[in-house]
């Protein structure tokens, strides 16, 4: 007689019983329990019919997107992995692009010489993807099969985690992030507390005083999360910059003051004329106006060419803090770094999973902050969203976004 494999997890089994953690058959087991002292046939034909099921139904081929060589994207099937014991499979419903740090990317290939692109390999895209989990191993307790989670996936129809992995210092968070998800919040929502998180971040890194000014450059979905949030500690003013009409618009009506389009604009004077304060520092530079320029600065774009446009507006001892995915180099001028005591900051959370003495605001920590300032409405997400549409559409839009900013903003791909 050939009998089914022993039942794996997600199975409707006992996970007290001794029997089945041993790996015996439960046709053998004496003992295989519905409760602690209830062990019915039943039970057990029903258990190995839902294993049956799920075996005969499973899905083995997946659809993900790959960015190759040379910087286009496109839709690749693969093989879904069966997850081992200490790992588990979430069926993506929903992924979120990041477009400083996917753009970025593509931007990179599509730019390089041949000699470069042929060095590259093809590679996924994305860090934010809402699902179900589809199946567990026997060693998985923190969520179970049928929770809906967060994770840190590419953009595909499955991802594999390694929980346990979090204690590793040589992997990346994509292989082991997952979160239970609260059910009062929609996929689209709780999706923003990715980016929110980044947005976060920088808010905190700037440690911003009520009443301080403050001026967020890059009016983007980060951008557009900080100035929220700046609004939310009390900055006054509080000014949104950017090249894009549609999202000055939309950032004077999510609470800044006021507005400078960086196009028609020279940005260091528009700022400074609207941050004066009625008294000038002692020791201030003779060139300067009288309390003059920006307090702090979020630099919420890709875009590094306005570094020197940013310290021009900025106040003495201001703070300049860079929170968009940069990359490249640019040159400034150090001297009035150096004489007005402008600080520039990173805000990329190195090493921000586990609580420090000097910082407890993990990324988990911000998540759920952000996560409660969308509950209660005091975080404004639905004005972001400007695409959800299916997978099969992202090559089109990626080229649609590499053209421009106009006409997009939070982008959303689904997986049914």
């Amino acid at each position: 007689m050939c009998l089914p494999s022993p039942p794996t997890a997600g199975m409707d089994s006992p996970p007290d019983c001794t029997h089945h953690k041993s790996g015996m058959h439960p046709l053998l087991s004496p003992c295989w329990k519905q409760t602690e002292n209830d062990c019915t046939l039943d039970h057990v034909l029903r258990s190995i019919g839902a294993a049956l099921h799920r075996k005969e139904s499973r899905v083995t081929k997946g659809k993900r997107l790959v960015l190759t060589p040379a910087g286009q994207i496109e839709v690749e099937e693969f093989e879904v992995p069966v997850p081992a014991a200490n790992q588990l499979l979430v069926r993506t419903s929903l992924t979120q692009v990041s477009a400083g740090s996917e753009m970025n990317g593509i931007r990179r290939r599509r730019t390089a010489s041949p000699a470069e692109q042929a060095s590259f390999t093809p590679e996924g895209l994305g860090y934010t993807a809402i699902g179900v989990v589809e199946e567990a191993g026997s060693e998985i307790d923190q969520v179970a099969v049928g929770d809906r989670v967060l994770c840190s996936g590419n953009h595909s129809t499955h991802w594999l985690i390694t929980p346990e992995l979090e204690a590793s210092e040589v992997v990346i968070p994509q292989q082991y992030n997952v979160q239970k998800l609260p059910d009062d919040l929609t996929d689209v929502e709780v999706a923003f507390c990715v980016l929110g998180d980044v947005a976060l971040h920088g808010v905190r890194r700037a440690q911003i005083q009520i009443g301080e000014s403050v001026a967020v450059h890059g009016l983007g979905v980060v951008g557009l999360l900080a100035l929220q949030l700046c609004r939310l500690v009390g900055a006054q003013p509080l000014i949104g910059v950017d090249l894009v009409e549609e999202r000055l618009d939309l950032a004077r009506q999510l609470g800044a003051s006021h507005l400078v389009d960086a196009g028609s604009q020279d940005v260091a004077e528009e700022i400074r004329a609207h941050t004066q304060l009625p008294w000038r520092w002692r020791g201030a530079l003779p060139s300067m106006l009288p309390g003059s320029g920006a307090e702090v600065q979020l630099h919420c774009t890709s875009f590094i060419g306005n570094y020197p446009t940013m310290i021009k507006a900025a106040a003495d001892r201001g703070r300049i803090i860079l929170v968009g995915a940069t990359s490249g180099s640019i040159p400034i001028e150090s001297n009035e770094l150096f004489r007005r005591e402008i600080v520039m900051t990173g805000s990329y959370q190195t090493g921000m999973s586990d609580t420090h003495p000097y910082w407890p605001w993990t990324r988990v920590r911000n998540q759920h902050v952000i996560l409660d300032l969308i509950r209660r409405r005091e975080l404004q997400t639905e004005p972001l969203v400007s695409h959800v549409v299916p997978y099969t559409e992202a090559p089109d839009l990626f080229d649609r976004m590499m053209s421009g900013h106009e006409g997009w903003l939070s982008v959303f791909f689904t997986w049914d």
